[in-house]
């Protein structure tokens, strides 16, 4: 695993988040978590899970506190930087958010696109990938002719087909058996391995004690990490708002703090109906090539280097 242990992924202070003049359904959260970490987010239904991955992922804002991503304060780091920051985070959404009018391939292929890549890496990465998470003949299909568990699958794909630096999954075994869902785990396992820092929200009890890795565990709002040296936040709650204004005051809900049309597009719930991948690739090429240079890397490096499936 090739990680700088120096830096620090995510770190939170003293975060807290409400909707409108309602209750914190964030209080005090302090914790951080180092390169190339793995963990589960638990907790009880409306425990705020879903929230503190949209915090991480800059989709919300903060009524209180400091975060960082990568080290870099979000609320003091400029916008015209955020767009590459936010693409090292990839996102398993619960709601899949994909492309209706594109294939399985097209969804998946779309973010090495943006980036530059080769059409015969990107070619042998996406269908490798799609093969792995058990679509390898459904590679034209769009996601409305798909089950449930088969968009979820594309939604996984698409998210580490870029191999990000923080992968984020809310619920990604929420849709499909046993036996895929600890494929996936492991596909999440391999990534991790790579250097990723991987944080998955579930409710599948059983999956988090097989794996053992230390739990995030939400309780009415407050964080405690099992598992791991970190313990139960305990900072009084500050007196006054802490950064997470101004940032954020002009964009759109949907993609707080964003600011690139590519994630905007992609993860939006009610995405633009363009008639082929060619028009999106232009649009976001011209906005985002000076930020997503091409990764060299995919020239060189296959995707992952998989084993068997683990069943016991």
């Amino acid at each position: 695993m090739t990680t700088n242990d120096s830096e620090t992924v995510v770190r939170f202070e003293n975060v807290g988040v409400r909707y409108g003049l309602g209750p914190e359904v964030l209080q005090d959260v302090t914790f951080f978590l180092a390169a190339g970490s793995f963990h589960f987010l638990v907790g009880d239904s409306g425990a705020g899970k879903s929230s503190l991955l949209k915090l991480i992922y800059l989709a919300l804002k903060p009524s209180r506190g400091l975060i960082s991503l990568f080290d870099r304060d979000i609320a003091t780091t400029p916008r015209r930087e955020l767009p590459a920051m936010r693409r090292r985070v990839g996102v398993v959404f619960q709601e899949f958010r994909l492309l209706n009018h594109l294939s399985a391939f097209d969804n998946v292929a779309l973010p090495l696109r943006v980036a530059g890549v080769r059409k015969s890496d990107i070619q042998k990465h996406v269908v490798e990938l799609l093969s792995w998470v058990g679509l390898k003949d459904h590679l034209d299909a769009r996601p409305p002719t798909l089950s449930g568990g088969q968009q979820q699958r594309i939604s996984i794909a698409r998210a580490v087909i870029s191999r990000p630096k923080l992968l984020l999954a809310d619920e990604p075994t929420g849709n499909v058996d046993d036996r895929m869902a600890m494929r996936l785990l492991h596909l999440f396992e391999e990534l991790n391995k790579l250097g990723t820092t991987v944080i998955i929200a579930t409710h599948n009890s059983h999956l988090v004690k097989k794996l053992k890795f230390p739990k995030m565990h939400l309780d009415e709002g407050w964080m405690e990490i099992v598992g791991a040296d970190t313990k139960r936040a305990s900072v009084p709650p500050a007196s006054e708002p802490g950064p997470g204004g101004g940032l954020f005051d002009d964009c759109d809900d949907d993609v707080n703090g964003l600011g690139d049309r590519f994630l905007a597009e992609i993860t939006s719930l009610d995405p633009p109906n363009y008639n082929n991948v060619g028009e999106l690739e232009k649009r976001l090429s011209d906005d985002l090539s000076r930020f997503y240079p091409a990764q060299s890397a995919w020239e060189t490096q296959p995707f992952f280097e998989v084993g068997p499936i683990r069943t016991k």
